[in-house]
């Protein structure tokens, strides 16, 4: 169990990452903030890479490298006027800890960095811990972290997304799709002369709906949900839209592929052009392009895989036997959303999640985490640290 002063730490420190502000791109003072807790807590390395990640290393006994990664870019905090505490003010309350990032992830992250040092002090610490700042996860999930498992081979990768305390061995993925339709301009009076790419647009999201996405037993549905939508010119003033673009966000599951996903929307684009000769459409898998705060340029396909470890896997299993030691269910569960570990899994890396909180509290105003999940994760984390022994 944590001691009250270790207990005070970990707030302390969830405290001062939630009060800066971090979106992606501007990540550094929140890094900066993360190696100052590094080095205070004795970490053997610390570490900032070319994209900004932060990586610190703690030296075991023998066993096994793992690599723990939080991301630290959050969503923006919107409307502040709909907030009841200041999210970035770090407020706790009726046993909770709000602000933007408290549950994604600062908490975890806060967590996983005392716990592991923790462990180290009390020579429980087994192989090699890696502790990663990562940034860049809300605009391209695995993106940038896939520098930090370039430079770092571990053995296994645990996710410090929140789970509620679950052991989490599977996750769905994510693609970005942009669909665009064509028109031709004409006068707003005079419509029949030329074609509304916007209308086109509104068939096509009509078409699309009717769909019925590929489902699961256990990562549900694959959702296709639209996001965005543009038409040119814009603004526009009496003239008629030529080109319409809308984005879609899709939820992928697993063994899914960009053509596979492609294809029912390419299906449906074919069949609204059989009907109608002047509609003309198509859909592509967006390509990103991230700027780090360190001004180095990422691109990469915004379509990031499904994943599953297997429950019989022996450092899942190994996982799952340390933290019910510490008296957590460790019920295995899965993740709806995208995290880093869709990229880990995708290279071949055996990929676990555990952190605090629970997903529907992510991204939404007045964004909190309660104290037992932060705490309990430090417990998990504890517990983590000296279970691969191999």
């Amino acid at each position: 169990m944590l001691s009250e002063a270790r207990r005070e730490q970990i707030l302390t420190i969830a405290q001062s990452l939630v009060r800066i502000p971090s979106l992606a791109g501007e990540e550094g003072a929140v890094i900066e903030q993360t190696a100052h807790w590094m080095h205070e807590l004795g970490y053997d390395n610390v570490q900032v890479d070319a994209c900004g990640n932060l990586i610190g290393t703690l030296h075991g006994g023998q066993g096994t490298t793992v690599i723990y990664d939080s991301h630290v870019d959050t969503v923006a905090a919107g409307d502040l006027s709909a907030w009841r505490y200041d999210p970035f003010g770090g407020a706790v309350a009726d046993g909770k800890l709000y602000g933007r990032g408290a549950c994604d992830m600062k908490g975890s992250l806060a967590a996983s960095l005392a716990a592991l040092a923790y462990a180290k002090q009390d020579g429980v610490l087994r192989g090699t811990a890696l502790v990663s700042a990562s940034v860049g996860e809300e605009v391209i999930e695995g993106l940038a972290f896939s520098h930090v498992l370039a430079a770092h081979k571990p053995d296994l990768v645990v996710i410090c997304e929140a789970t509620e305390l679950r052991l989490v061995t599977a996750g769905r993925g994510r693609a970005e799709i942009t669909i665009t339709t064509h028109g031709k301009s004409a006068h707003a009076s005079t419509p029949q002369l030329g074609v509304n790419a916007l209308k086109q647009m509104a068939k096509l999201v009509s078409a699309l709906d009717l769909l019925a996405p590929p489902e699961e037993a256990r990562l549900g549905k694959g959702i296709l949900e639209p996001t965005e939508i543009i038409s040119l010119p814009y603004p526009s003033v009496s003239v008629l839209p030529y080109e319409c673009r809308a984005r879609y966000d899709r939820r992928l599951l697993l063994g899914e592929t960009a053509e596979s996903v492609l294809a029912p929307i390419n299906t449906t684009i074919a069949a609204l052009a059989a009907a109608d000769p002047t509609f003309r459409a198509e859909a592509s898998i967006d390509i990103g392009a991230f700027t780090c705060y360190t001004g180095l340029t990422l691109h990469g396909k915004k379509f990031q895989v499904a994943w599953q470890t297997d429950a019989a896997h022996p450092l899942v299993r190994a996982a799952q036997a340390a933290l019910q030691r510490a008296g957590q269910a460790a019920e295995i569960g899965h993740y709806n959303f995208c995290t880093n570990g869709s990229y880990a899994a995708s290279i071949g890396l055996p990929v676990i999640g555990y952190g605090a909180g629970a997903e529907t509290t992510a991204h939404i105003t007045d964004e909190y985490l309660a104290l037992d999940q932060l705490f309990g994760a430090a417990e998990g984390y504890y517990a983590l640290g000296a279970a691969f022994a191999t």
